[in-house]
């Protein structure tokens, strides 16, 4: 897996940069976005500080669908379907093309380390996955440490889950509750 670093700035319009050399200056949302989800194969996009980098960009949306943003996480501006969770990810996908490219803060894994260029957030970003590959983990996102353990042991775990309870079970469990709302129920066998 390959690390791509962006970086934005503001000076009257918006730069992005990226760790290979590449950048975009404009303020046009559309040229923006379809600069973030140019094509990279087995590649995970990365900056610093998510929520600063992509400020920059989102306010180009205007203030009443950045609040749509931030309340349900989710923002259809056509022809882009966005996804955001501050400090986490923002992912943008292209409708009609289908192109689709998740951006990860890396802030969360380092919060006391401080980066100042792209090139570093890129080193950062390798660093990480060589760490990450030391324990035996290859993730193929970012989100948070959860998704990365989620996504590189418990998904490859034979855990039983809630359709495995066997009916007549849950129908014991539930004439046995007092039908309080802080009641749990649990598989197992009792004398």
């Amino acid at each position: 897996m390959r690390i791509v670093a962006y970086q934005t700035t503001i000076n009257g319009k918006v730069l992005i940069e990226e760790s290979g050399g590449e950048f975009v200056v404009s303020n046009d949302i559309d040229e923006l976005f379809a600069f973030l989800l140019e094509p990279y194969e087995d590649t995970i996009k990365v900056c610093w500080d998510l929520d600063s980098t992509v400020s920059i960009i989102l306010r180009l949306l205007g203030e009443a669908k950045c609040r749509i943003l931030r309340s349900t996480k989710r923002l259809f501006y056509p022809p882009f379907h966005l996804f955001y969770i501050p400090d986490k990810i923002l992912s943008i996908r292209h409708t009609p093309t289908r192109r689709k490219m998740s951006l990860y803060g890396l802030r969360q894994y380092y919060p006391d380390l401080d980066v100042n260029n792209v090139e570093e957030v890129q080193m950062v970003g390798v660093k990480l996955l060589k760490e990450l590959e030391k324990m035996g983990m290859k993730p193929t996102k970012l989100t948070s440490p959860v998704a990365i353990y989620d996504e590189c042991v418990l998904s490859k775990l034979d855990l039983p889950g809630v359709k495995d309870i066997p009916v007549k079970v849950l129908e014991y469990a539930y004439r046995a509750s007092g039908r309080l709302w802080i009641e749990a129920h649990q598989m197992g066998y009792w004398e």
